[in-house]
């Protein structure tokens, strides 16, 4: 039996989503009579006001990937240092450790099953290899986590968070989303940045990622940073996941923000009532706050 590792998306699949993306802001730049904006900053595309939008679209949406240097140039950003932190310069070290942890884990699948291997104590993995690399990120990395909930905790601070990986600070005015849920078509959803932050900072509130359950790994909580949301019935929905990529020495140290199209639209609707629409043209929603003053005409 392999071990099994994670993947990152496939270069073509990368490629795809990237394209697609592009497409969906040149349509929406043409309907609002804006132009595209080139490049990787939060803002897509430019309207005659000389305002920015940032056009999201798809499932998923990627608001961020940053690089150590710059999550510690942020402003509000910086508090995820410490899960950059917990893992060695050395990426060669990192993967080799990793692959040495793997291994045994394998090996013990194969000595005495997987039921065994997935309630395997961690202590004995550590007691196995006394010092490596990939189990010792693992728990700083947990540790970090918890640090990073405890600073979102605050309203203050989850606001100024949200607006620095969303909008820049105040850099993007909207934002547009691509709604493609049953009966809406396509349409571009678009919402002023002031009102988005409002809700998603009265709705959201920070977890740490539970253990995972792979037989194959190290299985530590607190991986991930989660924001989360209470659903109609009372449970924790994940509407935003923050991880760290070490995909690959390239790709290794990197902060991954992570956004669920169908839940952020979600919460909007249920704070925007769709009877504040504007609509601009056959395929553009301006909602709430978007929809007065002067900037759609």
């Amino acid at each position: 039996m392999a071990i099994k590792k994670r993947r990152a998306a496939s270069s073509e699949t990368s490629r795809e989503k990237k394209l697609g993306g592009h497409q969906n802001e040149h349509d929406y730049a043409d309907l609002i009579g804006g132009e595209r904006i080139k490049g990787t900053q939060k803002g897509d595309v430019e309207d005659l006001n000389g305002n920015l939008h940032s056009v999201k679209s798809g499932k998923k949406w990627q608001i961020f990937l940053y690089s150590y240097d710059r999550i510690l140039e942020s402003k509000h950003l910086k508090i995820l240092s410490p899960c950059l932190d917990a893992f060695t310069i050395d990426s060669e070290k990192y993967f080799t450790d990793r692959e040495l942890c793997l291994e045994f884990k394998e090996s013990y699948i194969k000595k005495h099953g997987r039921s065994k291997a997935k309630v395997l104590p961690n202590s004995e993995i550590k007691d196995r290899f006394k010092e490596n690399s990939y189990v010792d990120a693992k728990d700083r990395l947990s540790i970090a986590t918890q640090s990073v909930c405890e600073n979102l905790i605050s309203k203050k601070a989850l606001r100024n968070f949200l607006g620095e990986a969303i909008f820049n600070g105040v850099e993007v005015k909207f934002l547009a989303i691509k709604d493609d849920t049953l009966r809406c078509d396509g349409v571009f959803r678009v919402y002023e940045r002031e009102q988005v932050l409002k809700i998603l900072t009265e709705e959201l509130f920070p977890l740490v990622s539970n253990a995972g359950k792979v037989p194959e790994d190290y299985n530590v909580a607190g991986q991930k940073t989660r924001l989360c949301y209470k659903t109609e019935q009372g449970a924790d929905r994940n509407i935003v996941e923050i991880e760290i990529r070490n995909d690959s020495p390239v790709h290794y140290r990197e902060v991954r923000f992570n956004m669920k199209s169908k839940d952020t639209l979600k919460l909007l609707k249920k704070h925007i009532d769709d009877r504040t629409a504007k609509k601009i043209g056959q395929n553009v929603l301006a909602l709430g706050n978007a929809a007065t003053g002067k900037y759609f005409d």
